[in-house]
């Protein structure tokens, strides 16, 4: 899926789970350089970050890529990205200007700003989940000892019984 954002002189395209047809017609479409486009198809899972004449190239896990220059922004990546979609959202209705994005540089490193503060939330929501478990894992650890000792209780009281 191919999404546009313009506001001003800004331009961002968000592909999300785009086929490779969309995204030949969207390099070619924006004359990115080939060099860009060869690196967009390895698959090396290194993060990589390049300038190459006035393009910048990011890909980060290989999950999501950034191709930057002076005219646009371009994001690339399979799954949703909850980041954008707020984000967005204020692109589109002129709320970014009250920090002061006028160029697509500056729009590329608040989309970057926008990806870290998401995986924050999602960091100590999974660190309360995981803290979550592990009280359930001690309140269950106590709950099979008491069950042990009365099982133990059990069977000494069975053998004091029988050896009387």
């Amino acid at each position: 899926m191919i999404s546009k954002y313009n506001h001003k002189d800004l331009n961002w395209l968000d592909l999300e789970a785009a086929t490779d047809n969309e995204i030949e017609h969207i390099l070619s479409l924006y004359t990115v350089p080939l060099q860009i486009k060869e690196k967009l198809y390895d698959r090396n899972k290194e993060d990589k970050f390049e300038v190459i004449y006035d393009f910048i190239y990011v890909s980060i896990e290989n999950k999501i890529t950034f191709i930057v220059n002076d005219s646009f922004v371009i994001s690339i990546h399979d799954d949703p990205m909850p980041a954008f979609t707020t984000f967005s959202k204020e692109f589109e209705i002129d709320m970014v200007s009250i920090e002061n994005i006028n160029s697509n540089k500056i729009l590329f490193a608040h989309l970057l700003k926008n990806l870290f503060k998401n995986r924050e939330v999602e960091l100590s929501h999974n660190h309360n989940l995981i803290e979550k478990l592990k009280k359930q894992i001690v309140e269950k650890n106590k709950s099979i000892k008491k069950r042990n000792i009365y099982i133990i209780i059990l069977i000494i009281l069975t053998i004091i019984f029988l050896w009387l």
